[in-house]
């Protein structure tokens, strides 16, 4: 079934070849208009199974990722150093803003529409950065980093989390109010799509 997804819903990104030149904020940009591109409605069970996601928080053996923590923080959470996607890029509010839109038009959904218009209002500038961490067995998680200036701490802002493909009908959502939705096996993965939620667990059922 599918539905619009609500606005805070806590992205592979072609990550951008260099840094444009500052420029001053240009309101008639394509990049801050509030339906910038065309984006399709969330199939939520088709997303889950082989979609990139944009969860917050993610946990992993009940350990929580959130936005918010630095990288270094994610690597002792995960057991080890991220790869670098992306080196540290200055770029000002105008071309984060353009960044934001490129992602959009990788991951053109209401998941991320939302998602990056929340993040475009922040108008972050500074520096940036992106890095990934293998997860064994489940997929890959890329964490957005941003900090204001060398001298102040990073601080994600944005993941993606691309599962391990699996066939449609091998997503379950599970009995409740709630809508959860489920994939069979271990890791076990479950996705809240009302709190964007996604648990992980390495352990078997039971242990």
């Amino acid at each position: 079934m599918r539905r619009n997804l609500l606005p805070g819903f806590a992205l592979g990104l072609l990550v951008l070849a260099s840094a444009r030149p500052a420029a001053a904020l240009d309101r008639s940009s394509l990049c801050w208009r509030d339906y910038p591109i065309p984006t399709a409605a969330v199939n939520y069970e088709q997303a889950f199974a082989a979609e990139t996601l944009a969860p917050d928080p993610i946990t992993i053996d009940g350990k929580a990722i959130t936005t918010g923590l630095a990288e270094k923080t994610i690597d002792s959470l995960l057991g080890g150093a991220a790869s670098v996607v992306e080196g540290w890029r200055p770029r000002s509010d105008q071309e984060q803003c353009e960044y934001l839109l490129e992602v959009l038009r990788q991951h053109a959904n209401s998941m991320h529409l939302y998602r990056l218009g929340d993040l475009k209002a922040k108008r972050m500038s500074g520096l940036f950065r992106a890095a990934e961490w293998q997860l064994p067995g489940a997929g890959t998680l890329r964490a957005f980093f941003h900090k204001a200036s060398d001298a102040e701490p990073d601080r994600a802002y944005l993941f993606h989390l691309t599962l391990l493909p699996v066939a449609l009908d091998k997503v379950q959502r599970r009995k409740g109010k709630s809508y959860v939705l489920t994939r069979p096996g271990v890791p076990r993965i479950e996705w809240n799509i009302e709190t964007n939620r996604v648990s992980i667990s390495t352990r078997a059922a039971g242990r």
